[in-house]
């Protein structure tokens, strides 16, 4: 009785230097430290670093070219001048060039039309950046929905440990009883025999349930990325040492909106169906770059050379020149025409595929609405199963006790009893998660927290 009573004193003291952890501070923890959200952050700079290359596309090209080259005779220029007397002229060589040949170009290069290139890329790279924040958005409310199925699967399989513990030491304590009644001659063998029977069989679900919730308490480990708050962190006799999960298991008080509500801010603000818009959007501005193909390229040019004037050939040359430049090209062998077409039909996709996803996720949002309230119904239709259970349960104990009642019925109450309580768990637990995903589809994690 001493060593139980020292035991029970240790476990206080340990509780008490346990870290406390509520579902805010596990997903603020998340939001720190989980790798796939710093890829999706960097995503977002990736994104604007890119569009910021698009806004050069509206400054000029300045380009320069150096030139050597080495020729095996000088160039020069012969001269035949003819005199007025019969058979007599006058012949000379000029040289214009030295072997070693060299300048140097500055050439700019102003691109004044495009057909519309340089403001379609522009635009796509602002549906990038758009892209990768609403990417983000959804990357958090996933991550949400996570750790709200592990966070609460961890609490739950807690409280399901502890309920087959009980039933466990139920049979425990139904068993010596039934072996003193034994002794006494008051009840069969076969009776004490499968009092034994029930004991072992709750043994063993214990036991299950022991390893149910290490899987539960790796899972948690893994979404929380923080071994200063799980390194010490184990399965102990019933339940987890060293942290204490502070929000409860339960079902709130709080009604849920008019599910016109969660429709509407569903279909405004939830990031994936905004990503699809965005897909409709850049697929527009791609057509938009298919079409200036069609369109004449029109832009101005200049150059200076840097020459050595003392050459005659660099003499000939001019110093800078400046223009204006228009192509159109009449016949072009990438096939634009039926890329302007495949452009077409992206558009027509991206529009279908935008039209089936709005009427999926209001499928899914009333789907979720809908397990919501019928996990707190299931949870209030439970709770008169539950008082039932226990009262026919101690009367089963004391019609055993009195003789009047063998084993079997006793063991039968108690398994019913534990199957009530762990049903009402599970209700509380599908409660939780849906609401969960629901706050998640409509993009307000906060909404989440007003419930607790």
């Amino acid at each position: 009785m001493k060593m139980a009573k020292i035991i029970y004193l240790l476990l206080f003291i340990v509780s008490l230097n346990a870290y406390d952890l509520s579902l805010r501070e596990s997903f603020d923890n998340v939001l720190l430290h989980n790798d796939g959200l710093k890829a999706s952050a960097l995503n977002i700079d990736k994104a604007r670093k890119l569009k910021t290359a698009t806004n050069m596309l509206y400054l000029p090209n300045i380009d320069i070219v150096g030139n050597y080259t080495y020729i095996s005779d000088h160039m020069k220029l012969d001269i035949n001048i003819p005199i007025p007397m019969p058979n007599m002229s006058i012949n000379h060589s000029l040289h214009i060039s030295t072997n070693n040949l060299a300048y140097g170009v500055v050439s700019i290069m102003y691109p004044l039309f495009t057909g519309g290139k340089r403001i379609a890329a522009s635009n796509i790279a602002d549906l990038n950046i758009d892209d990768s924040n609403f990417l983000f958005q959804l990357k958090k409310i996933d991550l949400f929905e996570t750790l709200v199925k592990n966070y609460y699967g961890l609490i739950l399989n807690i409280e399901i440990l502890k309920t087959l513990i009980d039933v466990e030491n139920g049979h425990k304590i139904h068993l010596d009883n039934a072996i003193e009644l034994e002794k006494n001659g008051q009840i069969a063998r076969l009776e004490r025999l499968n009092a034994q029977v029930a004991y072992d069989r709750a043994r063993s679900k214990t036991l299950e349930a022991k390893d149910s919730l290490q899987v539960a308490l790796l899972s948690f480990k893994t979404i929380l990325q923080n071994e200063n708050i799980t390194k010490n962190v184990e399965v102990g006799d019933d339940g987890i040492t060293n942290l204490n999960l502070t929000s409860s298991l339960q079902i709130s008080q709080k009604e849920l909106n008019d599910i016109s509500y969660y429709k509407k801010r569903v279909l405004d603000s939830y990031p994936m169906l905004k990503s699809i818009e965005v897909k409709k959007l850049q697929a527009k501005e791609l057509s938009n770059i298919e079409f200036a193909t069609f369109l004449p390229t029109i832009g101005l040019y200049g150059g200076y050379v840097f020459k050595d004037n003392n050459i005659l050939l660099n003499k000939m040359i001019p110093n800078w020149n400046v223009g204006v430049i228009a192509r159109f090209s009449l016949l072009s062998n990438t096939g634009r025409i039926f890329r302007y077409q495949a452009s077409q039909i992206a558009q027509n996709e991206a529009n279908y595929l935008y039209s089936q996803a709005k009427q999926d996720i209001s499928l899914l949002t009333e789907k979720t609405y809908k397990e919501v309230l019928f996990a707190k119904e299931s949870y209030h239709n439970l709770s008169s199963s539950l008082e039932f259970a226990k009262e026919n349960l101690k009367l089963q104990e004391e019609a055993f006790k009195n003789g009047m009642n063998d084993s079997t019925k006793v063991s039968d109450a108690r398994n019913a009893l534990s199957g009530v309580i762990i049903e009402l768990k599970n209700a509380e637990y599908r409660y939780i998660v849906a609401l969960a995903k629901l706050s998640a589809l409509s993009n307000d994690i906060d909404s989440f927290y007003t419930f607790y």
